[in-house]
C-alpha cells in the first residue's frame, strides 16, 4: 500500500517566520528524496525572497532537490477562484436572482473566499497522491476553519431551501437547461466542503504553531489554539522564533530584550507547556536565504523533521 500524502501547515501572525520554517522543513525533506510541495498562502508572500529563487503563481521545481513550490498571492488566489467555481455560483445564484454575472466578481470578492480556496486547492493536491509531504505556510492568522464550518452549513441549508423554492416554482426544467442541476452543485460544494473538514481532522494533517516572544504574538497564540483545537486539528509544536538569549553586559538594549524574551518564553511555558510541546529557536548568526541556508536553518526543527522521517518511512 502507498504512503498516505503528510500535510505539515505553519500558523502564527505575520512576521514570526512561518515561511522561513515551512521553507526549511520542505527544502530538507526535499533534500532527503521525498516527493515534497511548498505552497503559501500569504497574502504578500515572501517566498521567493526565502528561497532565492523566483517562486510565482505557476508551479515552480526548486533544483537540485524533489520540491515543487507555488507562491499565491491575493490576486493570483481570486483569479484561481473565479476559474474553478465562477461559472457554478452565476448558475446557483442566478436560479434564485435576476442578476448578471457581475455576481462573480462581487462573491469573489467576500471575505475568506481566498483562505477557502486554498484549502480546496491543498485538498486536490492530498487526493492525488504526488507527494509525499504538503508543506503549507498559511496566511497570518484569521478565521479559516470557522468560515469553512459556515460554508458546510450554509451549502445544507440552501440545498434545503433550494429544494422547498423549487418544488414550489416549478423551476426544474428552467434551470436544468444547458447545465449541471442546481441542487447537485451545492451537493457537491457541501461534500467538498466536509472532505477539507475531514482532511484537517485526519491524522496526515499537523499545524505547528509558530511564535515570537512578544505579547502580541503570545495573545494571537491562544486564539489560533483555540480555532484549531475546535475543528480537532492535530497541534504538533509550539516554536518559539527569533529569541534572543545571549546577555551582553556591553550592550544594554540587548541585555533589556533578553530579558523580555525571557519572560514571555516563560509565559508560554507555563500557559502551553502542559498540553504542547515547545520548541526554541534563538536569533540566528546569518541570513536566511537560500537553500543552503535553509538546510542549515534546519537543524533547529529536527523535532519535526525526526519524527516525520520516522513516521513516513514506518
Amino acid at each position: 500500500m502507498s504512503k498516505r500524502t503528510k500535510i505539515l501547515s505553519f500558523w502564527g501572525k505575520g512576521g514570526v517566520g512561518k515561511t522561513t520554517c515551512a521553507a526549511s522543513v520542505a527544502v530538507f525533506l526535499a533534500s532527503r528524496g521525498f516527493r515534497t510541495f511548498l505552497i503559501t498562502s500569504d497574502p504578500t508572500p515572501s517566498l521567493s525572497d526565502i528561497l532565492g529563487v523566483k517562486v510565482g503563481a505557476n508551479i515552480t521545481r526548486i533544483e537540485p532537490f524533489n520540491l515543487e513550490a507555488i507562491e499565491l498571492d491575493e490576486d493570483t488566489v481570486v483569479k484561481m477562484w473565479k476559474e474553478k467555481f465562477g461559472d457554478e455560483v452565476y448558475r446557483v445564484v442566478s436560479s434564485f436572482l435576476p442578476i448578471d454575472r457581475s455576481i462573480i466578481d462581487y462573491v469573489a470578492g467576500a471575505p475568506g473566499i481566498g483562505d477557502e480556496f486554498m484549502l480546496a486547492y491543498i485538498f486536490d493536491l492530498y487526493k492525488s497522491g504526488k507527494y509525499d509531504f504538503i508543506i503549507w505556510d498559511t496566511a497570518p492568522a484569521g478565521g479559516t476553519l470557522r468560515l469553512l464550518r459556515l460554508e458546510e452549513q450554509l451549502y445544507k441549508h440552501l440545498g434545503d431551501a433550494a429544494k422547498l423554492y423549487l418544488s414550489l416554482k416549478s423551476f426544474f426544467d428552467r434551470i436544468r437547461r444547458g447545465g449541471r442541476d442546481v441542487l447537485e452543485i451545492i451537493n457537491d460544494w457541501r461534500r467538498l466542503a466536509e472532505d477539507v473538514l475531514e482532511m484537517m481532522s485526519s491524522k496526515d494533517f499537523v499545524a505547528h504553531i509558530i511564535a515570537i516572544p512578544e505579547w502580541l504574538s503570545f495573545s494571537q497564540t491562544g486564539r489560533i489554539l483555540k480555532e484549531l483545537n475546535e475543528f480537532k486539528v492535530t497541534v504538533g509544536k509550539l516554536i518559539i522564533n527569533q529569541i534572543i538569549q545571549v546577555k551582553s553586559p556591553h550592550d544594554s538594549l540587548l541585555a533589556d530584550r533578553a530579558r523580555i524574551h525571557e519572560k514571555y518564553v516563560k509565559m508560554f511555558r507555563e500557559t502551553y507547556g502542559r498540553f504542547l510541546d515547545i520548541m526554541l529557536i534563538p536569533v540566528q548568526p546569518y541570513e536566511i536565504k537560500g537553500v543552503d541556508a535553509l538546510i542549515r536553518f534546519s537543524i533547529n526543527l529536527k523535532e519535526i523533521l525526526n519524527h516525520k522521517l520516522t513516521q513516513q518511512r514506518s
